[in-house]
């Protein structure tokens, strides 16, 4: 069986006699690390995480391997489960990591939170990315999760989900009240939220810039507004999503501060409030959004801003 190196494009497999190529320069330009909580073999340990078949435990400790600036990649192999607490926060702290969850449905990587505390997943260095991961409610009530305090953090192809009817999270991802993080991406996600405790899905509350929301799909309760926030955020980009909010509250859908600034358009939003009061960003271009109200009051989206 060939010895795999650390920057090795091919990965040997337990398996006959073969291996399997995984990499090119581009995809992976650093180091590779692979996590596994169910594996029988995952330690946390130096001598693990370099194959699949000898991985680490937990992220947390995969992103302890990492180098700075290096374009190093944690995958997250099918089945694993990163439990996430207030004594043990998940911590995204080595600047340019990528991590990619392998497998989907019921396979698909878990980061699971089981605590009340804010700010649990603490994402404090910058160009790091987040693929294809379920984010995980395993707690009611959960203040904040995820808190992003830097510059072009991405979360993309992801789903959001409540373990149970009875467990929650207010927020999903907490903007920080100041100008600590900008170009924040949200992307190509998928989110299931019913709680009606729940306030935001994202909480836009500082005054960063160059935040993306686009081709995102929204469905749940959510008291406050699903997107949006009391942040002055300028050059957004809130594009391409469809929200479904139960909740009947005015601005319940996208509601931004009066001199927030950016582009949002092509937005399809429907609450039980009024369908003309969904949507608000006075200070954004606004282009082709429309709304509903799904309690059957309107018969078809009223546009954003109104048609001549």
């Amino acid at each position: 069986m060939a010895t795999t190196k650390t920057r090795t494009p091919n990965v040997t497999h337990y398996s006959p006699g073969y291996g399997y190529s995984y990499a090119d320069i581009m995809r992976h330009p650093g180091h590779v690390f692979f996590v596994q909580s169910t594996h029988a073999s995952a330690v946390d340990n130096v001598g693990h995480g370099r194959s699949p078949d000898l991985p680490c435990a937990t992220l947390e400790y995969a992103m302890s391997l990492c180098t700075a600036s290096a374009g190093d990649i944690v995958y997250l192999l099918p089945g694993h489960i990163e439990i996430v607490t207030a004594a043990a926060p998940l911590n995204l702290d080595v600047i340019g990591v990528t991590i990619r969850g392998c497998g989907s449905g019921t396979i698909q990587p878990i980061i699971r939170f089981t605590t009340a505390v804010g700010a649990v997943c603490n994402v404090t260095a910058a160009s790091i990315t987040v693929e294809n991961v379920n984010w995980q409610a395993g707690f009611a009530d959960i203040t904040a999760a995820i808190l992003p305090i830097c510059t072009d953090f991405t979360i993309r192809r992801c789903r959001f989900t409540e373990q149970t009817a009875a467990l929650n999270c207010l927020i999903w991802i907490g903007e920080p009240a100041d100008a600590t993080a900008a170009r924040i991406t949200v992307e190509d996600c998928l989110i299931y939220a019913f709680d009606t405790a729940n306030t935001h899905f994202i909480n836009y509350a500082g005054t960063g810039s160059g935040h993306i929301f686009r081709r995102n799909v929204l469905m749940g309760d959510w008291g406050t507004m699903a997107v949006g926030g009391a942040g002055i955020i300028l050059d957004a980009e809130i594009s391409n999503n469809y929200i479904y909010n139960l909740a009947n509250t005015a601005n319940g859908c996208l509601l931004f501060a009066a001199t927030a600034t950016g582009v949002m358009a092509r937005n399809m939003v429907g609450n039980s409030a009024a369908a003309s009061s969904q949507i608000t960003a006075t200070g954004m271009s606004k282009n082709f959004n429309y709304a509903v109200d799904i309690g059957g009051a309107d018969v078809q989206g009223i546009p954003e801003p109104a048609m001549a």
